[in-house]
């Protein structure tokens, strides 16, 4: 091993041992310096072509490498000695001088143009102080260029490969390169197709022998647009199907998340699975997109087909996280994508019919066991809770609706908790978000529904609820007892998902009529079995009546709006009952005059049309009270209801109060409902002089969606509070007069706290559309949410409402004038600067100290001493970095009596962003003064914590540069600008800054916008052509920031 080190020792000696004399040798090429061409006993040498030599020194640092390689992988010389001798510090050098020199003058001047990576991006070069051919342009397709990539990949790839040797340094140092060296071989149309076959293969191996997590890196970086389209298609192939990978998808993620790999050492069927990573919905809508795009080589149902089971198994996963990201991608990438998640897609077929065929199986699927029947029932859940999209939501929720019904209320009646909660879960929210009047009449006319006539619910082996086939025996001895006890029940919890639907008058009135139709006219078909038909009315007139109840009792004033429903129900059934009491009279009137002909009917009739009278005085009494109450309630207009419709109805309620042998409450129901009928026509007019719509209210739909969002944002779900804010921004983006603006954006700001990160966006993006016709309400609450003069909100709340108040002044643009552009500037400018007080929140602070205090010494008290892992400092670098890390947050906090740091710099991007957004409409004064105030931070506030406050400041001036650059671009006239003596100070400041701060980021701010100073100015000069007086007209901006009388800021005017 030694031999072989010193060996390639001596031949890097130019490059590695060149002594103080030699430094003018600095700068000529490292294959001159190393084939000693300079050298007078190697004079022969010298006159060697260029590209021999080249190919002389590459093949000598391959030949070098191949030999520490296998002295490395010697297995004689013992592991622990061949680790020990690589790693030592002498050696790795020179290893790494080889990799070096093979990659910048071996592989990357053969490449094609465009082919690997700039430079600039790869390591540190161990061979420092020569140029190298990769600087210049490549050339590629060469014999010469193919025969040196050649040697280079059949040398480094199977070290590349193994895991011994030289393995780690040629995968550390080389990777990115050898994949794209081998590339160039494989896949250029200049090399002839067995060479490219050949390496093909080699690429592959390549490939497979990497994990996901080190492919997507390195070959993401291969492509730019600079490459050739060859090489691009053919790397974007290979990228393209890396989530097709043993737990490709999961690694995706991980990816995109910016989170370390997933641990695939686990052992098949192990269950102790990583948590998920926390994915923001940025990430989630970016992995969404690229595991949808089909690869060109797969059809879109192969390519779902394949991914399919990892998606599953991430739905499937006891991690919510990575239920929560496959929920997204399964949802929002899949089944809301036509070509991918349409019925009879595959997408459909492996996410949706699952599910639905277990909940509701055809009759060759039967039984589904309770576990199967529960996994479905997950699945649903966490696609229904998860994503809040009301149409997948209608997709799956819809066709299963009676199954779920008849399942809840199954697991309900037999004490299956954990199932009813589940399923009360996804039916309220399937109510809330995307239920219509036709899911609610069905229930309502299924309420006793337990399964078609092939199978029913059971109990399961497990303990849970299973689909099994109906006992032929049992069909027909239905227990009546049981039933009638659960229809207070099932009626109970059937309101209760109305409440959820959140149904408005007018579906209330539709569910009020079709219910009180079917109980009193008989239900209407239905294409499910629900009971024998020996038994059905009866129990189905109780269900629709106990319903009826119900609805009167909870829903009376609602029922009340859906006036014309109701008249056109009892129309029928008091006509009905008018004509049947005429006939009655007139056979009474007849069997008074008794003959042979009317014998047999005084006889054998009597008792049937008693018995048919009372049932139908019994109905029309029921139509007559509903029709009492719903008067007695209503204030819904007359003028839209037909003449003929309240004509008939008079009739026949002057027939009933007037018509003799009547039963006296049912004359004294029916006068009663004619007075407040005709008190109704009296009031409202005639339909016959108001047929017109001109009274009709425009904004009741408008009401109707405000009414129902307020509601849906107070939910406890988070789909449902998402939907409520999409309904709200629907009314602010047509600027619907219903939303009273201070209210609504008191409302939106208390929903920036909301933890679900979907619905504070949303709550954002509406804030701006409300603030595009009502700037100055919006821009003043937010700024007073946000300045907190009274000291009502957490850290966490303001620094949301300035996330608001920022993308707000961004959405305003050129609206940011005057008044609003005044308030939001000299509010940031005070909470920024160091004049806001917090003595309240001091106080706070204080009073936790103290407690904490307290705590601790109670229990040192306790311990008799020191708390046992207490006050043990780590001595680990790890350590002391959090503990720095600690401190430093601490500091943004400990701040006295003054502003939180991190409120303080947010105040500053808010001051930079309204400068940037409409310099002209924030002013010369507040512009000034802004400078001022950053100048100040930078000059004053040094100590480590506040960097955060330095970097927030440097930014604003380099705000304020692009918005005169803007200004000057667009040709408009400020009146102001950056003074030439001023401009000087502004760059003093930042110098010292740039030379003094301990900062990196601070530094790197510094630097550039100086830079865009210089630029500015000399645009200025060069381009403008504007003649100015003395120097450049503008801000001048004091050279004594804080309270100093040297000078003042001011503005000077252009003349």
């Amino acid at each position: 091993m030694d031999a072989a080190l010193e060996e390639a020792e001596r031949f890097l000696a130019p490059a590695l041992n060149r002594s103080t004399a030699d430094k003018a040798c600095q700068g000529r090429s490292i294959v001159d310096a190393l084939s000693g061409r300079d050298s007078v006993k190697t004079q022969a040498s010298s006159d060697k072509p260029d590209a021999q030599r080249r190919r002389e020194v590459i093949g000598k640092a391959l030949s070098n490498i191949r030999d520490l390689h296998a002295l490395c992988g010697d297995s004689s010389h013992g592991v622990v000695a061949q680790q020990e001798a690589v790693a030592n510090q002498r050696s790795q050098k020179i290893i790494d001088a080889l990799l070096d020199l093979v990659v910048l003058e071996g592989i990357y001047p053969s490449l094609s143009s465009g082919i690997g990576l700039p430079v600039e991006r790869r390591l540190k070069s161990a061979l420092k102080g020569f140029t190298t051919r990769s600087l210049s342009a490549a050339s590629g397709g060469k014999a010469e260029d193919q025969q040196l990539l050649t040697d280079i990949v059949e040398c480094l790839s199977p070290i590349s490969s193994s895991s011994i040797g030289l393995s780690t340094s040629v995968q550390e140092r080389t990777s990115v390169d050898l994949l794209a060296a081998t590339g160039e071989l494989a896949f250029s149309p200049a090399f002839k197709l067995p060479t490219r076959q050949h390496f093909a293969s080699i690429f592959k191996v390549m490939i497979d022998s990497k994990s996901v997590l080190d492919l997507f890196p390195q070959l993401t970086s291969l492509l730019h647009p600079s490459c050739p389209g060859w090489f691009r298609s053919a790397v974007a192939s290979y990228l393209s199907v890396l989530p097709l990978r043993p737990d490709g998808v999961r690694q995706t993620i991980n990816f995109i998340a910016g989170s370390s790999s997933v641990d695939q050492s686990l052992p098949d069927g192990q269950s102790d699975k990583p948590a998920g990573p926390n994915v923001s919905l940025e990430a989630l809508a970016r992995t969404s997109k690229l595991l949808t795009s089909v690869p060109s080589t797969m059809t879109p149902d192969e390519w779902t087909s394949a991914l399919a089971p990892q998606l599953l198994d991430l739905l499937d996963d006891p991690s919510m996280d990575n239920r929560r990201i496959a929920s997204y991608i399964i949802g929002t990438g899949f089944l809301s994508k036509r070509k991918l998640g349409s019925p009879g897609t595959a997408g459909w077929r492996l996410f949706a019919e699952p599910i639905i065929t277990s909940l509701d199986p055809p009759s060759e699927r039967c039984p589904v066991s309770d576990g199967d029947l529960k996994l479905a029932l997950d699945r649903l859940s966490v696609l229904v809770h998860f994503h809040p999209n009301p149409g997948l939501t209608k997709r799956l929720v819809g066709p299963t609706l009676l199954p779920l019904w008849g399942l809840e209320c199954y697991a309900l009646e037999n004490r299956r908790s954990t199932w009813a909660d589940q399923l009360q879960q996804i039916l309220r929210t399937h109510m809330k978000i995307s239920a219509t009047d036709s899911h609610l009449l069905m229930l309502s006319e299924n309420l006793l529904w337990d399964g078609p006539k092939t199978w029913t619910f059971m109990p399961g082996a497990t303990g849970g609820i299973e689909i099994r086939r109906r006992d032929d025996e049992g069909s027909n001895s239905l227990d009546m007892v049981k039933m009638v006890d659960s229809i207070d029940n099932r009626v109970g919890q059937y309101l209760t998902l109305l409440r959820a639907a959140v149904a408005t008058d007018d579906q209330l009135g539709k569910i009020f009529t079709h219910v009180s139709r079917c109980w009193l006219l008989g239900p209407r078909s239905s294409g499910r079995e629900r009971l024998g038909n020996d038994i059905r009315n009866p129990v189905e007139s109780l269900v629709y009546a106990k319903i009826t109840q119900r609805l009167l009792e909870e829903y009376r004033d609602k029922i009340a709006s859906s006036f014309e429903g109701i008249l056109q129900l009892v129309d029928p059934i008091l006509s009905a009952f008018v004509a049947a009491s005429q006939k009655t009279i007139k056979r009474r009137d007849k069997n008074l005059q008794p003959s042979l002909d009317t014998l047999s009917d005084i006889v054998h009739g009597v008792e049937e049309a008693e018995d048919d009278d009372q049932d139908a005085e019994a109905t029309a009494s029921t139509a007559l009270g509903l029709l009492s109450t719903v008067l007695a309630s209503s204030d819904e207009s007359l003028g839209n209801i037909d003449t003929s419709v309240l004509d008939r109805v008079q009739g026949s309620l002057r027939y009933l109060a007037q018509a003799p042998c009547q039963d006296s409450s049912l004359k004294m129901t029916a006068s009663k409902v004619l007075m407040l009928l005709q008190l109704h026509r009296d009031t409202r007019g005639a339909l016959g002089t108001e047929k017109n719509t001109t009274n009709v209210d425009i904004l009741a739909n408008d009401r109707n969606d405000h009414r129902k969002a307020l509601r849906f944002v107070g939910d406890e779900l988070a789909p449902v509070r998402a939907q409520g804010l999409s309904t709200l921004t629907y009314l602010a983006s047509k600027a619907s007069p219903i939303l009273d603006v201070p209210s609504t954006v008191i409302l939106l700001v208390s929903l920036l706290q909301d933890e679900d990160e979907y619905v504070y966006l949303s709550a954002i993006k509406t804030l701006g559309l409300l603030a595009s016709n009502h700037p100055k309400t919006v821009v003043r609450i937010l700024v007073e949410k946000y300045a907190d003069p009274h000291e009502e909100s957490s850290l966490d709340v303001r620094m949301r409402v300035g996330e608001a108040l920022n993308k707000t002044v961004e959405h305003l643009g050129e609206l940011l004038v005057e008044e609003t552009g005044r308030i939001v500037g000299e509010s940031m400018i005070a909470v920024a600067s160091r004049r806001g007080e917090r003595p309240k929140t001091l106080q706070k602070k204080e009073r936790a100290k103290r407690k904490a205090e307290k705590a601790r010494k109670e229990a040192e008290d306790a311990w008799d001493g020191e708390v046992p892992g207490e006050g043990e400092e780590e001595d680990d670098d790890e350590g002391k970095m959090n503990a720095h890390i600690a401190r430093v947050v601490e500091g943004w906090a400990d701040t006295g009596r003054e502003e939180d740091i991190r409120l303080r710099a947010s105040a500053l991007s808010i001051l930079g962003t309204a400068i940037e957004t409409n310099i002209a409409g924030v002013g010369a004064t507040v512009t000034s003064t802004a400078v001022d105030c950053v100048l100040a931070i930078l000059k004053l506030e040094r100590s480590v914590e506040r960097a955060i406050l330095r970097r927030a400041a440097i930014m604003v001036i380099m705000s304020v540069v692009k918005a005169i650059d803007g200004a000057e671009e667009r040709g408009q006239q400020l009146g102001f600008g950056f003074a030439g003596e001023n401009l000087a100070e502004v760059v003093t400041v930042l110098r010292y800054v740039e030379v003094t701060d301990t900062d990196e980021v601070v530094v790197g701010h510094v630097r550039a916008v100086i830079e865009s100073l210089e630029a500015w100015q000399q645009k200025s000069l060069l381009g403008s052509g504007r003649t100015r007086e003395g120097s450049e007209m503008g801000i001048s901006l004091n050279g004594d920031l804080v309270g100093g009388t040297k000078r003042s800021v001011k503005i000077e005017e252009l003349t």
